[in-house]
């Protein structure tokens, strides 16, 4: 009995040719192939996995995720408050990383937010020392208005 698995039919003698001893000269030479690769027909694949093949399934170990059931153990409050707490934990955990996407978000947009704040207070200084300049100017221009009075 294999170790991973096990066939339900027996599967058909392989057939191998030989490679020819000799190539051709409009023939490429042949490769030599390692121990674990295969030379087949594309016929006799699609042969092959279709017949004698069992299907394979996914998931570790090919369990695919599928548990065996059984109808004491279906039953039994054990197994079911079990079923239960796992099913609350898997629930629990979607929704903590919904928050923690939530909560992600939400902190790019306050950096995001104290980034632009820090722009805009830059933005006003230059404009405030702008404004001042001016002033200045035209306090001096102001100054020499109301000699004659």
């Amino acid at each position: 009995m294999p170790l991973f698995g096990r066939r339900t039919e027996p599967a058909p003698p392989a057939t191998t040719t030989p490679p020819p001893a000799t190539t051709t000269s409009g023939s490429p030479p042949s490769r030599s192939r390692s121990m674990f690769s295969r030379r087949r027909s594309s016929s006799s694949i699609s042969s092959v996995n279709s017949d004698t093949q069992p299907r394979r399934k996914g998931g570790l170990f090919g369990m695919g995720g599928h548990r065996k059931s059984d109808p004491v153990l279906d039953r039994d409050p054990q197994v079911l408050a079990a079923r239960e707490k796992l099913s609350a934990a898997e629930t629990a955990e979607k929704e903590a990383d919904r928050a923690l996407e939530l909560a992600r978000r939400a902190v790019l947009e306050a950096r995001d937010h104290c980034r632009q704040l820090e722009v805009q207070a830059v933005e006003e200084a230059r404009l405030a020392k702008a404004k001042r300049t001016e002033a200045r100017g035209l306090g001096k221009q102001a100054k020499g208005l109301g000699r004659h009075s």
